[in-house]
């Protein structure tokens, strides 16, 4: 009965967990999406740390939305991509040495001093993995964008994908280490003007960058850096910034998801409390029996019986052969909380073990038959006596 409840429970547990995903198994047939988020605050900072052939990171460290860059595949022979790394260190004009920009400038004070005010872009849409006909997931992004101030002809946004934590071969380690990196000039510049497009990032492009969103679902961020300056300008700054995780299954559940697991979770509580309340009150209204010789001839037990928290009645008393009661036993009733003691005697002492059978009726908790096996009265009361007597000093020895 107990492994019964175990196994249910154990089932309605299994159902709440996996409901929101019964109908999640693929992206081809759920739509696994998310929102684009609002932009981050201007005065959040890009931090791009490029690693040494180590992978240790050189700069001062700053808050903010953190990518790490991995130009030394070709050196070190690391399965990191590093093709995007190198491409993005020729948009910036850097040597190729580790170091760190924010929002692409060589020290945090620049880039503070070169901050916007207020949001430059505004970015709407939907981040949702796609399922080709290969049966590989690609990524698509429809979004509207709008420039709420008038940009420079070189405004271009990257779209980068970045690993929350990975580790190469050898067993480098980086985290927030962008795999890919797609930069985006499709759009129009002009304050206010509306461009809706989609971006989209075939599955043999991620492969190639090693991100698997059906292995690895979780783990993963996309970020749209834009860079350029207002127009007439000549500087790359930061013009906006989103970030947000990938999309999972999770991201695509509904509120009405959660009526069927809700509904079995609380089935489950109320099963699971039931077993613990059923179990709880069988402990406390069992009697506790207990039952010894008290002498061998004749042979005699003494029983002392102490009701738990439901009355109860003894109905029989048998024993096993070669052993024989003496006399008949009557139904004896007890009363709960309250003790009763009765004497068991036998015809005569037998050399093997008594096996004795007392039948007990618990009220609400049923019958049954419990059963005492007592060594031989002689055997019993040879041990008490040895028992009794005063150690020895040690004088004798």
């Amino acid at each position: 009965m107990r492994a019964m409840m175990i196994l249910a429970i154990g089932l309605l547990v299994l159902g709440t967990i996996a409901a929101p995903f019964s109908e999640a198994s693929s992206p081809e047939e759920t739509g696994i999406s998310k929102s684009i988020p609002e932009a981050q605050a201007p005065s959040v900072v890009l931090v791009e740390s490029f690693l040494g052939p180590q992978a240790e990171r050189v700069g001062e460290s700053a808050e903010g939305v953190q990518l790490t860059w991995w130009p030394w595949s070709d050196e070190t022979g690391s399965n990191w991509p590093d093709d995007d790394a190198k491409a993005r260190i020729g948009q910036l004009g850097l040597s190729g040495e580790a170091g760190t920009l924010y929002n692409g400038q060589i020290d945090l004070q620049t880039a503070n001093a070169m901050q916007f005010e207020t949001p430059l872009i505004d970015l709407e849409g939907t981040i949702e993995l796609v399922r080709e006909e290969t049966g590989d997931v690609s990524l698509s992004i429809a979004v509207e964008l709008t420039p709420l101030v008038n940009l420079s002809d070189s405004t271009v946004v990257s779209i980068l994908i970045s690993e929350d934590r990975s580790m190469d071969h050898h067993g480098r380690v980086a985290e927030h280490l962008v795999r890919d990196m797609m930069p985006q000039v499709g759009f129009s510049v002009d304050a206010n003007n509306l461009t809706k497009t989609t971006w989209k990032v075939p599955s043999t492009h991620l492969a190639a960058a090693g991100i698997d969103f059906e292995e690895q679902p979780h783990g993963w961020h996309i970020t749209f850096a834009f860079f350029g300056d207002l127009e007439g300008g000549e500087e790359n700054r930061l013009l906006g910034l989103y970030h947000t995780s990938a999309p999972t299954s999770w991201d695509s559940t509904a509120p009405s998801d959660f009526f069927v697991p809700m509904f079995l979770l609380l089935l489950c509580a109320v099963v699971a409390s039931g077993a613990v309340m059923g179990s709880f009150k069988r402990e406390k209204g069992m009697p506790k029996i207990d039952a010894q010789w008290t002498s061998s001839e004749p042979p005699s037990i003494q029983f002392r019986i102490l009701a738990g928290t439901q009355p109860l009645s003894l109905t029989g008393c048998t024993t096993v052969e070669p052993w024989a009661i003496r006399g008949g036993f009557k139904r004896v009733s007890i009363p709960a909380g309250r003790s009763h003691e009765f004497a068991i005697r036998f015809k005569q002492a037998e050399p093997e073990d008594c096996h004795i059978s007392l039948s007990v009726e618990v009220e609400e908790l049923g019958a049954w038959t419990q059963y005492l096996r007592l060594a031989s009265p002689q055997e019993a009361l040879r041990s008490v006596e040895v028992g009794e007597h005063e150690p020895s000093n040690g004088d004798d020895a």
